[in-house]
């Protein structure tokens, strides 16, 4: 994954994946230069240095990306899961963080700003969406889903708001077709036209 991403950006090009579990965006994230901002909208902070005797998994590679890119850099919106030692780390290492009920109460206009301001901060950015950010309702099929999440409008509008010029790369994880009517499947690939569509409008790249 690093070495193709890394491929498309000499070439001026946007990689765009679909995965695949979420550990995709920590080989990604190794290409980008330090100052890259990564958006994730995710149920889980994923922050965990050790899951099941690993390092690097679906669970612990934000922490991972937060050692390449600083946790500063790292901004998760729809978060509702995450352990005590998870959300300290966040909270002490300067990770910024949006629930859900955040959402609620800011409104989205006002949500969809902070994230543009936030992104705004870097010279690149990188946008990463686990499909169990949305509320099961939406989106059954995935391995960990976690009710009270947003709806697949809210997201949308928020994917909207995250491509910018600075946008260097995209991917869309862990819809899981075993668990999946179809339904999921359907509101991911919405997810990426409608961030193909809003790059094609705003980036210089491919």
């Amino acid at each position: 994954v690093k070495s193709v991403c890394s491929e498309l950006l000499d070439s001026n090009k946007i990689p765009i994946m679909a995965g695949g579990e979420h550990s995709i965006t920590k080989s990604a994230a190794d290409a980008f230069p330090e100052n890259t901002g990564l958006l994730s909208f995710d149920a889980h902070l994923d922050l965990r240095d050790e899951f099941l005797g690993e390092r690097l998994s679906h669970a612990t590679f934000m922490r991972r990306v937060s050692e390449k890119l600083g946790s500063d850099h790292i901004m998760e919106v729809g978060i509702r899961a995450f352990s005590r030692p998870e959300l300290d780390f966040a909270r002490k290492s300067g990770v910024t963080m949006i629930t859900p009920q955040d959402l609620r109460e800011t409104g989205i206009s006002k949500t969809a700003q902070r994230i543009r301001g936030f992104l705004s901060g870097f010279s690149q950015s990188y946008v990463t969406v686990d499909i169990d950010v949305l509320d099961p309702a939406f989106a059954p099929g995935v391995g960990n889903p976690e009710p009270d999440g947003i709806s697949t409008d809210e997201l949308l509008t928020l994917i909207d708001a995250s491509m910018q010029k600075n946008t260097v790369g995209f991917d869309l994880v862990e819809v899981s077709p075993q668990l999946d009517s179809g339904q999921t499947a359907a509101v991911g690939v919405k997810v990426i036209f409608e961030a193909i569509a809003a790059l094609s409008t705003r980036s210089n790249k491919t």
